[in-house]
């Protein structure tokens, strides 16, 4: 890890019914079993994270658990995630009902969506990972 704090800061999720039609629209998906992760790029100058979960996935305890070990691994995993053009990317994760997977399975799931993703967005836009 690196000596600088990894952070979740306010700027880093996204806020707001608009923002996250406009991220699931853009046809950037990749599926998970319980997980379904959709990236846009975005025009600031961080990754931002959204999540939608229903209550089908459980009661508020297990939807916060989860939601907690989303934003974790989205921390845990900044020197990780894609950098250069197209992105940064906004990520939305929609969560399917399941029981709650380990930090360690999420981070998992998370490094996968955002490498395909990724690579997904620079074929469109013409460029080679």
């Amino acid at each position: 890890m690196s000596a600088a704090r990894l952070r979740f800061r306010r700027s880093q999720r996204i806020r707001g019914q608009g923002s996250f039609r406009q991220v699931v629209h853009a046809r950037g998906r990749y599926d998970a079993k319980v997980l379904s992760f959709h990236a846009l790029p975005n025009a600031s100058t961080a990754h931002r994270l959204g999540i939608s979960i229903g209550r089908k996935v459980g009661t508020a305890a297990r939807r916060n658990r989860i939601k907690r070990l989303l934003r974790e691994s989205f921390r845990l995993t900044q020197a990780e995630h894609p950098t250069g053009a197209p992105g940064p990317y906004d990520f939305v994760v929609v969560v399917r009902p399941h029981e709650p997977l380990t930090l360690a399975e999420y981070r998992a799931h998370m490094l996968a969506a955002f490498a395909y993703l990724d690579a997904s967005w620079r074929k469109r836009s013409g460029e080679r990972a």
